[in-house]
């Protein structure tokens, strides 16, 4: 009889863990973020040219030209650019 009783709980455990295998659940979450980063365009340095000149016209008057021209680019907060050129000329008489 203990025979008998032996065989049946080792019957009994072996399909309690059959079902237990058969009722085991694995659940996997993957979670991916992507943040934004923004991209800040390069601003290019301010250019800035000069020129100085000196003529002499047939009655001996001198007359100096100059000559500025300077470009920049601004950026807006929304990555727009602009470009902005400026130009300066004078000419005055040298006594």
């Amino acid at each position: 009889m203990t025979r008998t009783m032996l065989a049946a709980a080792a019957a009994l455990t072996l399909m309690t863990g059959i079902a237990v295998a058969q009722t085991t659940e694995t659940t996997t979450t993957t979670t991916e973020s992507t943040s934004a980063v923004p991209v800040v365009p390069v601003v290019p340095p301010t250019v800035v040219e000069n020129s100085k000149q000196r003529t002499v016209d047939a009655f001996g008057n001198v007359t100096e030209h100059s000559r500025s021209v300077s470009q920049g680019t601004a950026i807006s907060p929304f990555g727009d650019t602009t470009v902005t050129r400026r130009t300066t000329e004078t000419s005055s008489t040298v006594h």
